[in-house]
């Protein structure tokens, strides 16, 4: 389960990038990272009472949740054929796919970490760290990269 302190970062970061008006790529990175965190909240919710949540059932999730988003983003006009564009991806929509597979690899890192430490985080605030610090790292390298 991902914790509400990383959710809230993840919205300010949201927020923040997009009040600087910083690249749709860095931008995408954290709403990819909130669909993800938005999928596994209602993943739990639906098969709460089952310890092994099903992963098929998450992706589907994610799925309708990132399809319906980048639908309404083509239909506002917000992405467009126009926009730049990264692997032959939108900014907005490679950045999306990036914040959901950074986050994937964080909590992956965070279950191996916590396995090491016998169920027990081994820093500080670990839970949180990982995948906020993941995103920043990201963020300061696609900025780069669109300059």
């Amino acid at each position: 389960m991902v914790c509400s302190v990383c959710s809230v970062g993840i919205v300010v970061g949201l927020g923040l990038s997009r009040w600087l008006k910083v690249d749709d790529l860095i931008s995408g990175l954290w709403v990819g990272a909130l669909f993800l965190i938005i999928s596994l909240w209602t993943n739990n919710l639906i098969f709460k009472k089952r310890e092994k949540k099903p992963i098929i059932a998450l992706l589907i999730i994610l799925l309708l949740y990132w399809f319906s988003t980048i639908v309404f983003l083509y239909k506002a006009d917000i992405i467009n054929n126009d926009c730049l564009k990264m692997f032959g991806l939108n900014h907005l929509v490679f950045g999306s796919l990036s914040g959901i597979i950074a986050v994937s690899i964080s909590l992956l890192i965070e279950k191996i970490l916590r396995k090491k430490g016998n169920g027990k985080a081994l820093f500080p605030y670990q839970k949180v760290i990982l995948p906020i610090g993941l995103l920043v790292i990201l963020s300061f390298i696609f900025n780069n990269i669109c300059k």
